[in-house]
């Protein structure tokens, strides 16, 4: 009885291991396939209220916290733009941009970092963009 339910527990496993493997998608045209191409916007510094995040004009929503946003439908091969504005003074700020030709393959393509005590711009209103390549 006890073989027949480690041969039962077995056949399980390997069922739910195929069905995985075949759920798995096919990276596809519009790059938001979950094996790739795909682009992330991290926020890697809880941000205050005021700062607003843009990518090629568009506004990335809710980025107050440590965050991560997919942004694959909004970057297009070749150039995009990247534009962090503040309304005030900021201790820190810290955004990058990474991109994955395929699935866990990420590298980043736009970093903007800044820390108050080193850059005095940071200290009142303003704004940072960089430019960054999409390969394709």
């Amino acid at each position: 009885m006890r073989t027949l339910r480690v041969l039962a527990a077995t056949a399980a496993i390997a069922a739910l291991a195929t069905g995985t493997s075949a759920a798995q998608q096919v990276a596809g045209d519009n790059g938001t396939d979950a094996n790739g191409p795909i682009t992330i916007l991290k926020n890697m510094v809880a941000e205050p209220a005021g700062v607003q995040v843009t990518v090629d004009g568009q506004n990335i929503d809710d980025l107050s916290s440590v965050a991560y946003a997919d942004i694959t439908t909004i970057v297009h091969k070749g150039t995009n733009t990247l534009t962090v504005r503040w309304n005030g003074a900021l201790t820190r700020l810290n955004f990058t941009v990474a991109y994955a030709p395929t699935r866990n393959a990420f590298k980043n393509v736009a970093v903007i970092q800044g820390d108050s005590s080193k850059d005095t711009s940071l200290r009142r209103a303003g704004s940072r963009t960089i430019s960054f390549t999409i390969p394709g």
